[in-house]
């Protein structure tokens, strides 16, 4: 979720994290299926999980 003026997320706000144990780049996404899709394109494999910031 932004705060409409700086786009930064709030504090609090529930992102999902897309790893990898191989060493490749993952990051956080706004949703499930965002990280999902950011696997396939990345040649999945990776782990989803849902994080609190």
């Amino acid at each position: 979720m932004a705060c409409g003026r700086c786009g930064a997320r709030k504090a609090g706000a529930t992102v999902w994290v897309l790893s990898y144990g191989d060493g490749r780049t993952g990051g956080e996404y706004a949703s499930k299926t965002d990280a999902e899709i950011a696997d396939v394109r990345k040649g999945g494999g990776g782990t989803v999980r849902q994080v609190q910031k």
